[in-house]
Order: C-alpha cells, then sequence, then structure tokens
C-alpha cells in the first residue's frame, strides 16, 4: 500500500513537473517572439525595407501604367443618339497619336455622379420656381434610371451650399429644394470650382464614375474670385462635363447666357435654352404684340395659360429628357496611353467613327497627372 501511494505521488510529481516545463517553454517562446534582439531588429529592418520597396514598385506600377477611360455619345444629323456602333468601328487619338482601344462597353447605363447647381442669388428670385422644378425632374430622370447614380445639390449666392450631399433618393433633392430661397449676390464660377474640388473630384466608388454638373441659372456673374478660365480648367482636371439650362426667357437681355455657352463647349456639355425656344406660343397667345414677354410671363407657374404655358413645360420637359437620355446610354472606350510620363500636361483625345452622318461628344482630353492630386486652377491671366 505505501508503495503503491509512493508510485502515485511519483506519477502526480512527474506530470505537475511536465506541465511546469510545457508552460516555461511557452512563455519563453513568446519572449523570444516578443524581444527586440539585435538579430531579429536586423531581420525587422530587412522585412520593413523589402515591404516598402514592394509598395514603391507596386505605386509606381499603379501610377505609370495606367487606363484612361473616355465616355462618350454618338448623335445622328437629328440629333438622335445612335446605339449600334461596334467597337471595330471605332478610333482614339490622343495628342494625334493612334491609340489600342483597351477596353469598350457598347450604350450602358454608367456609374453616374452629378451635382446639381442652383442659382439662389436675389437675381434669380423671379427665376427660382423654374429652377427648382426643372432640378426635380432631372433627379427624378437619372436617379430612377439605376441605383448605380447619386446626385448632390448645391446652390450658389454670394458663395456655395451644399444642400444635399449625395444620394440615390431623388425624394432627397426633392425635399431640399422645396426650402430654398433666392437672396444675396451671384458667384457662378466660384460655385463651379467648389463644386468640382470638393464633391465631383471625391465622388464615392466604386470604380471610376462618370461626372456630370447640371447648372441652372441665367449664367450671371458679379462676386466671383475665379474667373471664366479658372472654372473650366479645373473642371477639365476634374474630369467634368457641365451641362446647363438657361433661365433667361424669350426676348430677354441675357449676357449670361455667353458664359454658359463657354462653360458647355469647352468641357463638352450641352446648353438648354427650354424658355427661349417658344415664339410660336407667344405670337399666338398675343404676348409680344402686347409687350408682355416680360420675366413673369417665361415661367410654367406664373401668368400664361393655355398654349403659351403648355409649350413652356413641353419644352422644359424635351431639355430635361434629352440630357437624362444622353447621360444614362453611353459608349465608353478605354486605352493605355503611348505617352506615359506624368508631365501635368492637358493631353487631347479625339475618338473618331467611320460611321457617316454622326457626331461623337466627349472629353477633349485630360491632365496628365497622378491619381489623386490636388487641383490647382491657374493663375488668371488679365
Amino acid at each position: 500500500m505505501e508503495n503503491t501511494k509512493k508510485t502515485y505521488l511519483l506519477a502526480q510529481g512527474k506530470e505537475a513537473n511536465g506541465r511546469i516545463g510545457i508552460l516555461l517553454l511557452v512563455m519563453l517562446l513568446l519572449l523570444a517572439g516578443a524581444w527586440p534582439g539585435k538579430a531579429q531588429g536586423s531581420g525587422a529592418a530587412a522585412s520593413g525595407q523589402s515591404n516598402a520597396q514592394e509598395a514603391q514598385a507596386e505605386e509606381r506600377f499603379r501610377v505609370e501604367v495606367r487606363e484612361v477611360q473616355i465616355p462618350f455619345s454618338v448623335f445622328d444629323d437629328d440629333e438622335n443618339l445612335v446605339l449600334d456602333i461596334k467597337k471595330d468601328d471605332f478610333q482614339v487619338f490622343e495628342n494625334g497619336v493612334a491609340q489600342e482601344i483597351q477596353y469598350f462597353s457598347p450604350p450602358t447605363n454608367l456609374p453616374l455622379r452629378f451635382g446639381i447647381l442652383i442659382d439662389t442669388s436675389s437675381s434669380a428670385r423671379q427665376r427660382l420656381k423654374f429652377e427648382k422644378e426643372a432640378a426635380m425632374q432631372f433627379g427624378y430622370y437619372v436617379l430612377a434610371h439605376s441605383k448605380d447614380h447619386q446626385g448632390f445639390l448645391m446652390t450658389f449666392d454670394h458663395g456655395p451650399d451644399v444642400i444635399q450631399d449625395y444620394t440615390v433618393n431623388p425624394d432627397d433633392l426633392t425635399m431640399a429644394l422645396d426650402q430654398l430661397e433666392a437672396a444675396g449676390g451671384t458667384a457662378l464660377l466660384d460655385a463651379i470650382v467648389a463644386a468640382c474640388e470638393k464633391n465631383l473630384q471625391s465622388a464615392p466608388g466604386p470604380g471610376i464614375p462618370r461626372r456630370v454638373l447640371v447648372i441652372f441659372s441665367d449664367g450671371e456673374d458679379n462676386m466671383s474670385k475665379n474667373s471664366l478660365r479658372q472654372a473650366i480648367d479645373v473642371a477639365l482636371r476634374a474630369d467634368v462635363r457641365v451641362f446647363a439650362v438657361s433661365s433667361n426667357g424669350y426676348g430677354q437681355n441675357a449676357p449670361g447666357e455667353e458664359v454658359l455657352k463657354k462653360l458647355v463647349e469647352e468641357t463638352n456639355g450641352k446648353l438648354y435654352t427650354p424658355l427661349n425656344d417658344i415664339p410660336s406660343a407667344a405670337f399666338a397667345t398675343g404676348y409680344i404684340s402686347k409687350g408682355q414677354i416680360a420675366e413673369s410671363q417665361n415661367s410654367v407657374y406664373k401668368e400664361g395659360t393655355g398654349q403659351y404655358s403648355s409649350e413652356l413645360a413641353m419644352s422644359l420637359t424635351r431639355a430635361l429628357e434629352s440630357i437624362g437620355h444622353e447621360l444614362t446610354n453611353q459608349y465608353a472606350i478605354g486605352y493605355i496611353p503611348k505617352a506615359q510620363a506624368l508631365d501635368g500636361s492637358f493631353r487631347n483625345v479625339e475618338i473618331r467613327t467611320r460611321r457617316k452622318n454622326t457626331e461623337i461628344r466627349a472629353k477633349k482630353g485630360y491632365y496628365a497627372v497622378p491619381q489623386g492630386s490636388a487641383l490647382q486652377p491657374p493663375v488668371a491671366t488679365p
């Protein structure tokens, strides 16, 4: 019995010693892994250097071998979209040099990030209802076509103000538009720069969405610090196409419309003048002969009934549907430019098609700068 007891105690002791040994071994291994010894420190430094070199190589590859993506639209002589052209019928040139098309997408509803820019200055007070209704229609048209589209609302008077951040819900835009009131000066060009730099340039993904700014304004500006040339260049650097819906009415003196024309021409957008395309109704209702073709008659919500206001509404709807239809039915071409130097220069891009009697609308080019570079408007020239 005594021997059995001794044997049992001896076994228990060996088991305990074994557990202690295992525990000590684990502790030593943990300490060895955490202890900043010289040999291990050298290894960590070498590993860190290797990782840094790999990251730099990866960054160089990402920046230097980049793909330029060009969304574009094709129109026939009657301003109808042409949607049946194949990849082999297109060519793309950069600074006059033919490029190999790496990617091609037929007309589809590509992801879109758009900003609506509304003039809420004092001079726009009588036209604000028109602008609000037009913006509501546009927001519903585009956002209802795809869950991949997102839009924001910005107003401007003496300065820009984001009223509604990016949203996929057109009701969000409508509620924000309902609250708008007119007051203050007019800084249109500063608002364009702000919209491109702060919102469209950093538009949420995924992928590389198209960027569009839709302006509802008469084009007047009396407070901007930025020039027209600066606003255009910032839009180009941010890869933004500018569309404009003029709130100028038929027969009005509208010097600001030249500003809108220049903006859309340089960024390859388009200007729509729904209130300026209705002389038949104006003559039919006698507004012109009675001297009543004033600003108040150029609004769907003001004076005027019957044929006149009916054509006003139809003209506005056609303009907005035209913008929306183009933006939701675009081709896309991608290529890796043969000139890879990121020297900050502007690269002219031209897309051609073998299809006769067609017009291609696309951005005119891009600035060769690293992705994510800050936008710097050029110094204004006299």
